[in-house]
């Protein structure tokens, strides 16, 4: 499956930049084919599919809706997907060389807990590539408050470095790409009418949720990034 315009990238992937990113991050990464990576969180399995069939990788591919799950796995007999939930996944330690989690982990309301599952899944040297919103300094709520959507569980900057850096990881790239979701935001204004009804495609229909208020006001504006963290080893 080979994805290479923006338009279509965002539609198969549903996320800022679609395939493009993680093209990107592979360039970052000593992964081979053959090497058996995750997509914690794999939607309807365009990256599972890709990881698969255009870089070789062995690929499991996970999610916690049970109706993503059958739509990912109907089309491809390349990959293994199962049923689960962050941060609690069945894989024994050091089962993975890479591990994907593209516009996610602002979804799970543990973030640290979940990102200590990923060190330990990860095998010494492996890689943990992130692609998400994150908020340009404004303070965050609680990190294990629940998140109706990637916005509402967006970190700053600075805390999702920390809590990256303390589950173990090394942060060896960290790119802003906020432009894909300004393209991505041109693309849904023409799709729906408006930028606010794109920000409610972020947000849900919460308009008493501060975050998502103050994006609709254009005072609060995400960024987007990508980030390749390593396990290093001993």
């Amino acid at each position: 499956m080979r994805i290479n315009n923006f338009h279509t990238d965002c539609i198969e992937t549903h996320r800022p930049g679609g395939l493009i990113l993680t093209r990107a991050a592979l360039d970052h990464c000593t992964l081979a084919p053959g090497d058996r990576v995750l997509d914690a969180g794999c939607g309807c399995g365009a990256t599972c599919t890709f990881l698969c069939e255009d870089a070789g990788f062995r690929v499991f591919g996970m999610d916690a809706s049970a109706e993503r799950m059958a739509r990912a796995t109907a089309g491809s007999q390349d990959w293994n997907g199962i049923r689960a939930k962050l941060p609690r996944l069945p894989f024994a330690p050091a089962a993975f060389r890479g591990i994907f989690c593209e516009c996610v982990l602002s979804l799970v309301p543990d973030k640290r807990d979940c990102l200590y599952t990923f060190f330990e899944l990860l095998q010494p040297g492996g890689h943990l590539v992130l692609t998400d919103l994150y908020l340009p300094g404004a303070p965050p709520a609680a990190l294990q408050r629940p998140a109706l959507t990637c916005l509402d569980g967006a970190l700053n900057k600075t805390d999702l470095t920390r809590i990256i850096e303390q589950a173990g990881f090394k942060i060896r790239i960290w790119e802003d790409h906020t432009r894909l979701l300004k393209q991505m935001a041109c693309e849904m204004v023409f799709k729906h009418g408006s930028l606010d009804n794109f920000w409610k495609t972020l947000t849900g229909d919460i308009f008493h949720d501060c975050q998502g208020t103050q994006c609709r006001a254009g005072k609060l504006k995400p960024g987007y990034c990508l980030i390749v963290a390593d396990k290093m080893t001993a």
